[in-house]
């Protein structure tokens, strides 16, 4: 895999939505209906250039008005019992029944999802995310500034937050591929790359 620091200008992402499309453009022969990386947002603030950290199957390729601040190849192999630092930003979702569907037109399922508030509900969250992969030994949770979107004529937000700790890893491959594959939803608005490092 790659770690790769990149910038784009402020003009081309105003609008979260279109985060993940800018970023195809560094892998132009990738089919887009496979998703070959993941990233997160370090930087995204009114009229400055939105930086990110990008993980990546293959080495991006330079693109047009996308700047590539550096990259690095590298190799997770965690070891059975090994305890790791970790840094996620994630989505921390729930699916509900929603009771108003009637009332919104055009709306196709009954189901939907919304944010879970509580620190207890989260840990929870990244506990059953992690699955026989790891064990959380230490977390602190840390709520981000919502991210605002469109997709086209209608508006949304994600409620991201930050989970910052220690895991014990259960199965290294199961690990990787967490690692390799990211955790929960939202990984096309910068969700879900988790970073590890050893203790």
């Amino acid at each position: 895999m790659f770690l790769s620091r990149f910038e784009i200008p402020w003009d081309l992402a105003r609008n979260p939505y279109h985060f993940h499309q800018r970023l195809w453009r560094l892998f132009p022969d990738d089919d887009q209906r496979q998703r070959t990386f993941l990233f997160r947002i370090e930087q995204h603030r009114a009229g400055l250039p939105f930086r990110g950290l990008l993980q990546s199957r293959r080495a991006p390729s330079q693109a047009e008005r996308i700047s590539l601040l550096g990259t690095r190849e590298f190799s997770p192999q965690p070891q059975l019992g090994q305890r790791l630092a970790f840094v996620l930003t994630a989505n921390p979702i729930k699916t509900i029944v929603d009771a108003e569907k009637s009332a919104k037109p055009g709306k196709q399922s009954e189901k939907c999802r919304v944010p879970l508030i509580k620190e207890e509900e989260q840990k929870a969250w990244l506990g059953r995310k992690f699955g026989g992969a790891a064990s959380v030994e230490a977390v602190t949770v840390q709520p981000n500034p919502p991210l605002y979107f469109r997709k086209g004529h209608r508006g949304g937000k994600l409620a991201p937050v930050s989970f910052e700790g220690v895991l014990q890893v259960a199965d290294p491959r199961l690990l990787v591929e967490l690692l390799e594959n990211g955790v929960g939803p939202a990984k096309a608005f910068g969700c879900g790359l988790m970073l590890v490092r050893r203790i």
